[in-house]
């Protein structure tokens, strides 16, 4: 069990296609970023739930985790081909009441400062908890589900549009946060720079 009492929620279940490749699957460190990512979630989060898009990337990113991937939770999009919302939409499903620890597949940088941050806020009764102008690195609370199924089943994707939309509560970064902590490895270019840097 991590650090704080509440679940974490991984997106990887886009195309990638700006990459060319499996975003969840660049290795960093000689590790897959998922499987990174959910090491370091793990210590800090009571449990972490992976959105995968679809049952046969649930396959493969089972394979590539090794035994850490049956400690992980999988959800499958309800709502096929709608972004990052979908899998939003489903990984919330997933969860019993309550606030989650959002972050994408493509953002190899975890901070426990802003978490502590964010999760001092939880009390705001806000729907999302989150650094303006940022989706993720955020706190999302299960109320958002009826605002984001309202949204995909209008075909309205726009994440940063309904985060304005929604109950949302605004933190400034701590003091502390490392530059690169909003860093997306989207593609190979963002990829090569951030390995270049260790």
């Amino acid at each position: 069990m991590g650090k704080y009492p509440i679940g974490s929620l991984i997106l990887a279940g886009g195309h990638s296609s700006r990459m060319g490749t499996d975003k969840a699957l660049l290795p960093i460190g000689g590790k897959p970023l998922l499987y990174r990512l959910i090491q370091q979630l793990s210590k800090l989060t009571r449990e972490v739930t992976v959105s995968v898009g679809t049952s046969q990337r649930e396959a493969i990113y089972r394979d590539c985790l090794g035994g850490l991937g049956a400690k992980v939770g999988y959800a499958v999009d309800r709502y096929p081909e709608s972004g990052p919302l979908s899998g939003l939409h489903a990984g919330l499903s997933s969860q019993l009441e309550g606030y989650l620890f959002v972050m994408a597949c493509d953002m190899p940088n975890v901070s426990e400062e802003l978490l502590e941050k964010l999760m001092s806020h939880k009390n705001s009764g806000a729907d999302v908890i989150h650094v303006t102008g940022q989706p993720f690195h955020a706190l999302y609370h299960t109320r958002a589900l009826r605002p984001i199924e309202a949204a995909l089943q209008q075909g309205d994707y726009r994440l940063l549009g309904l985060l304005r939309s929604m109950d949302s509560f605004e933190v400034a970064l701590p003091e502390n946060s490392p530059s690169g902590l909003f860093a997306n490895l989207n593609t190979p270019v963002d990829y090569e720079a951030y390995s270049a840097e260790g």
